[in-house]
């Protein structure tokens, strides 16, 4: 009987314990990008530039007069001949990363992807392409895009 009552209450600990972990504080995260613009215009020449930063090195990029992203270059891949990855870790936003690739396209056009995100933010940047094949910022709200993947 004294078997049967300490795995009752080791089990009843267990879900306890595994239902508040389950249950993280969104109020413990904010927009962190509350006050820029919805949209910021992004040449192609800001985007090819962040390809020639190497491991190590700090890089300021500048999408327009209101945001500037300064950070550390993690890593910068060349996966394949048509792609081409980088990544940036902020210095004055912790924990906000510039994921960016270059794609080279079957008919050797170029194209972008990437996003800025941070995993304790409500909200981030998705690079986006338009008919016109210019790119923006867009920003996102996280909670509708990334999947909490911390249980």
């Amino acid at each position: 009987m004294k078997r049967i009552t300490t795995t009752a209450v080791i089990l009843l600990m267990s879900l306890t314990t595994s239902s508040v972990f389950a249950q993280k504080m969104e109020e413990s995260k904010k927009n962190i990008f509350a006050d820029y613009p919805t949209k910021i215009e992004v040449s192609n020449n800001t985007l090819e530039n962040v390809f020639t930063a190497l491991p190590g090195e700090t890089v300021s990029i500048v999408f327009n007069a209101q945001f500037k992203f300064t950070g550390t270059v993690m890593s910068n891949q060349v996966k394949y001949a048509t792609l081409q990855s980088v990544l940036i870790k902020s210095d004055n936003l912790s924990s906000t990363l510039f994921q960016v690739s270059k794609i080279t396209n079957e008919d050797k056009t170029i194209s972008f992807v990437g996003r800025i995100i941070n995993p304790n933010a409500l909200d981030g940047y998705e690079i986006k392409k338009d008919v016109a094949n210019n790119y923006r910022l867009q920003k996102f709200e996280s909670k509708n895009v990334l999947q909490d993947c911390s249980y």
